[in-house]
């Protein structure tokens, strides 16, 4: 399922004209050294090879990983709630059987992949990560601008989360209890159980949280 495109690119500094491949679609088994690509930023970065300007692309990438049951599609600043590829449900009807998402940003690319090849619900780290960037706003006095989690540790009753405040989009890195997770999964298994047999592509982020807590209040 892996694809590559040949792509026109006219240096923004030399205005030097060349052609790069670039890999859209990709899965884990037939390309398994693609996931350090997208960690540590080889497979969007590009260099001129006349003048050595460096930048990074951005263009659509499907990452599946089929053995953990799991498709995360990126689609640069992509604001839709769900996105349906009728071609590629019809072709691969096996695929409504696996989560599926849509991110924006290449973080949110990343973030997907860690939380859903360890086998942790997004859903509920949207929830929890709602809940401590409120914690955070109140306690720095900023906005927090988006958020990420970067590790759940449950033997250490721990999950850490890295969020942006302010317009500079300051890092801050905040640590709370592996309970606020498992709060949260329960909330998930019990009201929103359903939500990864829709059909299509979802886009589970910090509109979705803000919507489902609110369902989940109203049913309280």
């Amino acid at each position: 399922m892996s694809e590559i495109i040949s792509k026109a690119i006219t240096c923004p500094k030399c205005n030097q004209k060349s052609t790069v491949d670039l890999m859209c679609s990709m899965n884990t088994e037939s390309d398994p050294g693609v996931r350090e690509k997208i960690f540590n930023g080889s497979l969007f970065r590009w260099k001129c090879k006349k003048c050595g300007f460096s930048t990074r692309l951005q263009f659509p990438v499907l990452y599946s990983d089929l053995k953990r049951q799991f498709m995360v599609y990126y689609i640069p600043n992509v604001e839709r709630s769900c996105i349906v590829d009728e071609k590629l449900e019809k072709e691969f009807a096996e695929l409504s059987d696996i989560r599926k998402r849509v991110v924006p940003t290449i973080n949110a690319l990343k973030e997907k992949i860690f939380l859903l090849e360890g086998g942790h619900s997004d859903l509920a780290v949207e929830l929890s990560k709602l809940a401590v960037a409120e914690v955070v706003s109140k306690s720095t006095g900023q906005n927090v601008y988006e958020g990420y989690c970067t590790e759940i540790n449950k033997e250490e009753n721990s999950i850490s989360f890295q969020f942006f405040l302010g317009g500079d989009h300051r890092s801050y890195l905040q640590t709370t209890r592996y309970d606020v997770y498992k709060r949260s999964l329960g909330i998930v298994r019990q009201y929103f159980n359903e939500t990864d047999k829709k059909k299509g592509f979802l886009n589970i982020n910090r509109s979705w949280a803000r919507e489902a807590l609110k369902r989940y209040k109203t049913t309280e």
